[in-house]
């Protein structure tokens, strides 16, 4: 009997431009509130307009991409009213699939945790800047990774990459990426131990922070 070999199909076109895309704005290439311009990014990319159009048109569903009538699209920005609202929610998420990952798999979630960590530590000595913010997205999805709750999952997924945004633009600020390390080791440290609570106060720390910093970095974005 003959098998066949299933092929993966390549991806679209306005898929390819939809990754590029979404890279860039996570990776802080283009700038919050920055116009997209389709000619532009027809050139980059090297395919043609329609393309580009519909995967602005899929950006802006998921978010991260705004589409103005009349003007263009534009990369997201949020007000800080919106900012409050998302770190409000995200911290929501994270302490309770936090707590279901240390209920149903907190041997897991343990050793992950702890691996990232050292991660973090040889990314940060070597420099490797945008290792270390993977690393750091990975240490906060893997509450969720290891929860068991599809809906908590499904949340997080929702504003993960808007999430990861603001997440490099924060850690360009003097000693962001070091504090962030100092509480991501202690929040770890701490669960190990079974201090919940005490690594619950770092978390909600950390994510809070980023309601205290987002005008400033709207302030420089426009500089």
């Amino acid at each position: 009997m003959t098998e066949f070999i299933q092929l993966k199909r390549p991806d679209s076109l306005s898929k390819i431009a939809e990754e590029y895309i979404r890279k860039g704005i996570i990776n802080g290439t283009f700038s919050l509130g920055e116009k997209l311009q389709e000619s532009k990014l027809s050139i980059v990319i090297g395919i043609s307009k329609t393309p580009i159009r519909e995967a602005l048109a899929a950006l802006n569903l998921q978010g991260l991409v705004q589409i103005i009538p009349q003007r263009g699209a534009f990369v997201f920005s949020l007000s800080q009213d919106s900012v409050e609202q998302l770190c409000q929610y995200r911290l929501l998420l994270e302490t309770a699939a936090m707590s279901q990952a240390l209920d149903i798999n907190s041997i897991a979630l343990l050793a992950e945790l702890e691996e990232l960590v050292s991660k973090m530590s040889e990314a940060r000595t070597v420099g490797a800047f945008e290792e270390y913010l993977e690393l750091d997205a990975d240490f906060h999805a893997s509450f969720f990774k290891h929860c068991g709750n599809s809906y908590l999952q499904d949340g997080y997924q929702n504003v993960s990459d808007i999430v990861q945004t603001m997440r490099t633009h924060l850690s360009k600020r003097p000693k962001r990426t070091e504090k962030s390390f100092k509480e991501h080791t202690a929040i770890t440290k701490h669960l190990r131990n079974g201090k919940v609570k005490a690594a619950n106060m770092i978390l909600a720390r950390q994510i809070t922070r980023g309601e205290r910093s987002y005008s400033d970095i709207i302030g420089l974005a426009k500089m």
